[in-house]
């Protein structure tokens, strides 16, 4: 087990020399923020269902690292509209921010991979304001569907990080209140 474990270390290491770092486009960058993580945060922010299903693709997989859980379709989707719901009934507020670690994207620039830290907020009922309740690190599959980048892969999980790891971070997606 070890021999086969080197040799596709080896294997793996070999494949990659010599490759060169794909530069991904500023328009590029700025096209994903802005069909992705911008309506994201909005969606949070006025706790609008439709608009959090509209950067979701029709055949999103969603995976739930720390439950072991997959979801797709349009049963994730009425799940995570319900949460938003919900927590406008209840007179509730969120918040989300991204910090962005890496993206990935195929030579046609369709296709992207990217990974990051997302902070949560919320405002309860007894809340003055909206209190960070933790941080988490995603895995995001997106793909352009009619000129429009959706979400087609969402994974995530909570890890214990600080405001200071977060804020490091060169590429960071916060709604200005």
């Amino acid at each position: 087990m070890k021999q086969l474990f080197t040799c596709v270390a080896l294997c793996f290491f070999a494949s990659s020399i010599g490759q060169e770092t794909k530069v991904i486009s500023e328009e590029t960058i700025i096209s994903i923020k802005k069909d992705i993580w911008i309506p994201f945060m909005e969606a949070y922010a006025n706790l609008d269902s439709e608009k959090l299903k509209s950067i979701h693709s029709a055949d999103i997989v969603r995976i739930y690292m720390d439950q072991n859980t997959v979801e797709n379709g349009q049963s994730y989707m009425e799940n995570f509209g319900g949460f938003l719901d919900s927590m406008k009934q209840r007179d509730g507020r969120l918040g989300i921010a991204f910090a962005i670690l890496s993206t990935a994207i195929d030579e046609n620039e369709e296709l992207a991979y990217q990974t990051g830290y997302y902070r949560f907020s919320s405002k309860r009922k007894d809340d003055a304001e909206l209190i960070v309740r933790g941080y988490g690190l995603f895995s995001v599959g997106i793909k352009k569907i009619d000129g429009v980048w959706k979400l087609w892969l969402d994974s995530d999980k909570r890890i214990n990080i600080d405001a200071a790891e977060f804020n490091n971070q060169d590429i960071i997606y916060e709604l200005n209140d």
